[in-house]
């Protein structure tokens, strides 16, 4: 309830304005009221109320004295001058005090009602604009107290173009209070609450509504301490974006147990893989997953993982005596431009699968090539490339070509297409299918561009075959 303060020298005004609105309904309470500008004056200074409703015209200090004496020693408060037609020049410049109004006598209900809304909505918007100015210095500022408006208090936060709404109503209808501040390129949200409201609860909301974004989320501390503490934690979780990026990172991560593997062990079991030929999956993903095991920041691991290539093939030369594909500059640069580390994990998994290809082609541990035409024989239907090929057998695509013609005589497409040319020939010879679902199962989603390919390859058309069978 804000309080109110009410000064005329006049019984019937002090008596009657109580009575003629409903003030509790407003949000407002009549604490007390005096006969004169003095009085008026003391009560202000002991009651220190919310808004101060004087007449202008009283024995001695008169309402607008009473007014401009209070706000010189620094009370606030809003004003509301009581005046008559005669004095509405000498009213107005009572609006020079800032925040005060004027209201004319005799009192209409629905004015007072209207000025008493203003007042509400206007200290409302002030209360929060002081609050956001207070926790911007406690938090990024030099003020190093905490808040009293609740026992604990967390802080998130999001990429300023992040839409942040959805999240902060939600949270907002979760806890005693949320506050969104904007700082150096991102938005913050303040959370004020009477207990610790349950992280996971929290963590899930995030997930939910801001699925994509990069959402950064401190513990719950201390509302009265120094709020220090909240940037703190969001700048330790800030150096886990690199690991964790585009998702919502909490002190759940800093806490969970973090043994793991040796990375040097693995390392060691890669090389292994790579010269005999074995499945390289589960163990670039166990070393991938060391990284995170320990936490390690972005400049540590992209210098850790640069050292553990050179040193893997080192060791490839060392024991095989083969020179496969460095490039060591490119690579370098490569590794330090990745802005994630998935990014970076992309990077090196093409690189150890284009040496594992080099390898087992020069050591002869595998004939590729007829693996490939036996998988091309087998899955002729679907939408084959070099491409996704490559990545199902662990070569390097365009290595994978030129072998191919090198053995062959011919490039890879074009051995595809005699596949399925066989394979529609066999199907038009038993069925009664239509031209388009022989295309559909041998492959060609185009039945125009199967008509081409049918009568390059047969010199006549499905349909003429079919006759002519």
């Amino acid at each position: 309830m804000r309080q109110v303060l009410i000064v005329d020298d006049e019984a019937s005004i002090r008596n009657g304005l109580p009575m003629i609105i409903d003030w509790e309904s407003l949000g407002y309470q009549i604490i007390d009221s005096a006969e004169n500008g003095e009085v008026g004056l003391e009560k202000i200074r002991a009651l220190k109320p919310d808004v101060v409703i004087a007449d202008i015209k009283m024995p001695g200090k008169n309402g607008l004295e009473m007014v401009q004496a209070a706000i010189a020693e620094g009370l606030l408060f809003y004003a509301i001058i009581l005046s008559g037609y005669s004095d509405f020049e000498y009213a107005k410049q009572a609006l020079q005090l800032g925040a005060v109004t004027y209201l004319l006598k005799p009192i209409d209900e629905e004015e007072l009602i209207d000025i008493l809304t203003k007042i509400d909505q206007k200290a409302k918007t002030d209360h929060q604009k002081n609050q956001k100015n207070q926790l911007m210095d406690k938090l990024f500022g030099g003020d190093k107290t905490g808040v009293k408006q609740a026992q604990f208090i967390k802080l998130l936060r999001v990429p300023e173009e992040a839409n942040g709404r959805k999240l902060f109503e939600k949270l907002s209808e979760q806890v005693t209070q949320a506050i969104p501040l904007i700082h150096r390129h991102h938005q913050y949200l303040v959370l004020l609450n009477e207990e610790r409201f349950p992280d996971e609860e929290i963590d899930k909301w995030c997930c939910k509504l801001m699925k994509t974004e990069e959402v950064l989320i401190s513990r719950w501390f201390l509302a009265q301490d120094n709020l220090k503490s909240l940037m703190v934690d969001i700048q330790t979780l800030s150096k886990l974006i690199f690991l964790y990026p585009n998702q919502v990172i909490s002190h759940h991560v800093l806490e969970t147990d973090h043994e793991g593997q040796n990375r040097l062990q693995i390392r060691e079991e890669l090389v292994t893989a790579l010269l005999t030929n074995q499945p390289l999956q589960a163990l670039i993903t166990d070393y991938y997953q060391s990284f995170y095991q320990s936490l390690a920041l972005e400049e540590e691991i992209k210098w850790q993982i640069n050292g553990d290539i050179e040193w893997m093939h080192h060791q490839i030369q060392e024991k095989v005596a083969l020179d496969v594909e460095w490039s060591a500059d490119e690579l370098h640069q490569q590794i330090f431009l990745a802005q994630t580390f998935p990014m970076l994990q992309a990077v090196i998994s093409e690189k150890l699968k284009q040496w594992q290809a080099t390898i087992a082609s020069n050591l002869n541990q595998i004939d590729i090539i007829n693996e490939l035409i036996q998988y091309t024989k087998k899955h002729y239907k679907e939408d084959l490339t070099l491409k996704n090929i490559g990545e199902h057998f662990n070569y390097n695509s365009a290595y994978l070509g030129k072998k191919f013609r090198r053995e062959t005589g011919m490039n890879y497409l074009a051995f595809l297409d005699k596949v399925r040319m066989e394979k529609a020939v066999e199907i038009l010879r038993h069925s009664n299918l239509m031209v388009y679902e022989v295309a559909e199962l041998v492959g060609y989603s185009n039945v125009d561009y199967f008509y081409k390919k049918f009568k390059q390859y047969h010199h006549v058309s499905p349909n003429e075959f079919r006759k002519n069978e």
